[in-house]
């Protein structure tokens, strides 16, 4: 076999984000694909068994992205507040990215012919999102004294209040998506609510 490339695999995976969420997933074919990438059929058939096992490396590209964006907003051991909304600040603009409500769509739309789909959303995306910030819950707690006594448990808290009704009416297309200015609401209502859950003196 030949050397694989990073980069063709990932022009492969940037043309199979993009024919999914533009088409689905049952109305793209391989040959589509290759084309798109472009790359010869053979070269795909390389990278990716194939159509399932390319749409499952999607996913897990795009959860990899979610991480990938709440990992680059590092820790700059400020205020409770600046921390917080910096954190939910990446989560949202990630989560509510017009590729990103496209994917869920997808993934929704295909579980039932594609059941382990939801297992690896959750193994790639959902689980290393929540440990993360439960990890920088316990940093911050400690350093702070946020009383935060289970870490997992306010992190799902956090993350629940900035996707939640919101998320939902995006995922349904009942709105676009989310301007600045509602992010940027979003993110201070749910940090405020949580400092107050956790009792952070203001």
């Amino acid at each position: 076999m030949a050397k694989l490339s990073d980069d063709k695999r990932e022009a492969i995976l940037a043309a199979a984000i993009r024919m999914f969420s533009e088409h689905g997933y049952s109305k793209v074919t391989m040959a589509d694909i290759a084309e798109g990438a472009p790359v010869s059929k053979p070269t795909l058939y390389n990278y990716f068994a194939d159509k399932q096992a390319l749409f499952g490396a999607v996913v897990e590209h795009q959860c990899r992205t979610l991480l990938g964006g709440l990992s680059a907003a590092k820790r700059r051991k400020q205020d409770p507040r600046e921390e917080l909304t910096r954190l939910a600040g990446s989560f949202v603009e990630v989560l509510y990215d017009p590729a990103s409500v496209r994917l869920f769509r997808l993934v929704i739309s295909e579980q039932a012919a594609f059941p382990e789909l939801g297992q690896m959303v959750v193994a790639s995306g959902a689980e290393p999102v929540l440990g993360s910030v439960a990890a920088a819950l316990r940093e911050m707690n400690e350093e702070h004294t946020l009383g935060i006594e289970d870490a997992a448990q306010s992190a799902r808290l956090l993350l629940g209040m900035l996707s939640g009704d919101e998320h939902l009416r995006c995922l349904a297309g009942v709105k676009p998506g989310l301007s600045r200015a509602e992010k940027k609401r979003l993110v201070q209502n749910a940090v405020e609510f949580f400092l107050r859950a956790h009792a952070v003196a203001t």
